[in-house]
């Protein structure tokens, strides 16, 4: 066999198998929607205009280009005021979900995002329920000033989407480079995630489905 032959079906091997990857991840996470973790409501087309105008949507694969990581967002919080402003989505993944933020409409830099275990912060202490993020914060040896603070409404889409309540307090971080950090210090419960920013370039989106509204 050729080289040129043997580049070819190596290519193709790849190519189906994160084919095969993503549509075991969209039968997953239609499998969760349609239990619905006990909580899901039904479909509705209102639910989707929550997202219009953002650069991605439940149901939708971003792909890493650069590094080739791919997350199927199956769940997300929509942060608005009197209209969305932000949305937090979900990618269900084997070690911890995958978060991707989405700081607005019209916005088409995302963050790629891990999340922080509330030890590893101090969310508890730092950000109690119904608190405030604070001005800076430390994580694994960086330094995080916030460049962004904004009381939001919250509501949840699809299939396990994190509860921290219906309203909430979101804090945006920046340190040197692309590294960012994000709070949600929630009426129930705080989140951090800690990641890097991509410009519209660094990843690309894979349309997928719709959302449905969770209570």
């Amino acid at each position: 066999m050729s080289l040129a032959l043997q580049a070819v079906v190596v290519a193709g091997g790849i190519f189906f198998g994160r084919l095969l990857s993503r549509v075991v991840k969209r039968r997953r996470v239609a499998a969760a929607a349609s239990a619905g973790d006990g909580e899901s409501g039904s479909s509705d087309g209102a639910t989707d205009d929550l997202l219009e105008g953002f650069a991605c949507r439940l149901g939708d694969v971003v792909l890493r280009r650069l590094e080739g990581d791919e997350a199927w967002l199956a769940s997300a919080l929509v942060m608005s005021e009197d209209r969305p402003v932000a949305a937090l989505f979900i990618a269900p993944e084997a070690h911890g979900d995958r978060g991707i933020f989405v700081s607005g409409p019209t916005q088409t830099a995302l963050l790629w995002l891990s999340p922080i275990a509330a030890g590893e912060l101090g969310l508890a202490t730092l950000v109690p329920p119904g608190g405030e993020p604070p001005r800076a914060l430390e994580h694994g040896g960086t330094h995080f000033e916030r460049t962004r603070r904004l009381p939001v409404r919250v509501e949840r889409l699809g299939a396990g989407a994190p509860a921290v309540g219906k309203r909430a307090v979101l804090g945006e971080y920046t340190a040197a480079g692309a590294d960012r950090l994000l709070v949600v210090a929630g009426s129930d419960a705080a989140l951090a995630w800690r990641g890097v920013q991509m410009a519209e370039g660094e990843y690309e989106v894979l349309p997928g489905g719709k959302a449905t509204l969770q209570t």
